[in-house]
């Protein structure tokens, strides 16, 4: 059994057409793990975003609540250095305590 020059060339086309269609959904894929990769990064960006910020808003309600604990004024400024560092007088080289 002998075939024919157009069985085997329609063989051959049809192996060219699956192997084409296999590169193309690769491709596809390929673009759609990219795709839930992107948005997994920016849903963790978004989730971490989210909970140091919830975590600095009870930092903040922390450091209030200790700071009337002891009587302390509330500060409103998060850049306003401490009033004992303010006051303190600096450091004058060369004096100190002689041994």
């Amino acid at each position: 059994m002998h075939a024919s020059p157009l069985a085997a060339l329609t063989f051959t086309a049809l192996i060219g057409l699956t192997l084409a269609g296999c590169d193309a959904a690769e491709q596809q894929a390929q673009k759609l793990t990219e795709k839930a990769g992107q948005a997994a990064q920016e849903l963790a960006r978004e989730t971490i975003s989210d909970t140091v910020n919830t975590l600095n808003e009870k930092i903040d309600q922390a450091q209030k609540s200790t700071s009337e604990l002891l009587g302390k004024p509330v500060e409103e400024g998060a850049d306003a250095p401490p009033k004992d560092k303010a006051e303190a007088p600096a450091a004058v080289p060369g004096e100190g305590i002689e041994t």
